[in-house]
């Protein structure tokens, strides 16, 4: 029974529509990133600059702590979250993005956004940030500082649920369920 749940949860999949382009003439470019089961989020500011978020746990992202048992706490109890930021150089390319980050991208799907939802969100975290920055770590592997996450890290509120919250918080619409990520884009373009 066990077996036969896994197959069905691992062919779960979040679709993600682009926005129209024409739809908001005020856009810049949001990145989605697809690392195999987990992703992370990259917004392009009003100076062109660019910033990475990625949430997770705190144990296996901020401390990295990954090894084989630590998978079974985040997979199966509430746990501390992370979120973790660092930002990245223009231009907003796949190439430039794969050349920044240190760790593995299975799929880069880029989306235009009205740019005043992009600084709002951007904002929010960016404060979530200034709140708790006295509990900072740095994290070398992933090349992120990471502080505590707004709410407990579980297997049914991972990276991919909290990437498609802010995905829709920026006007993308996300079906389905990205639990193990596998994200398909409809109208993708790079």
């Amino acid at each position: 029974m066990g077996v036969v749940a896994a197959l069905l949860l691992s062919a779960c999949a979040g679709v993600v529509t682009r926005p129209d382009p024409e739809a908001d003439l005020d856009t810049r470019a949001v990145m989605l990133l697809d690392h195999g089961r987990h992703s992370s989020l990259v917004l392009t500011r009003a100076d062109q600059s660019m910033v990475r978020y990625l949430y997770g746990d705190w144990r296996w992202y901020a401390e990295r702590d990954t090894g084989f048992l630590r998978a079974f706490p985040t997979l199966f109890a509430p746990t501390r979250s992370a979120l973790g930021r660092r930002q990245l150089a223009a231009p907003a390319t796949e190439a430039s993005l794969r050349r920044q980050i240190p760790v593995y991208i299975q799929a880069v799907h880029g989306f235009a956004v009205a740019s005043e939802r992009i600084d709002r969100l951007d904002r929010r975290l960016d404060e979530h940030f200034a709140d708790h920055i006295e509990k900072s770590l740095f994290n070398d592997y992933y090349d992120l500082e990471f502080v505590p996450g707004p709410r407990p890290y579980t297997l049914f509120d991972n990276s991919n649920h909290v990437v498609a919250d802010w995905l829709e918080e920026l006007g993308v619409d996300v079906r389905g369920s990205p639990i193990f990520g596998h994200w398909r884009v409809e109208n993708d373009s790079r």
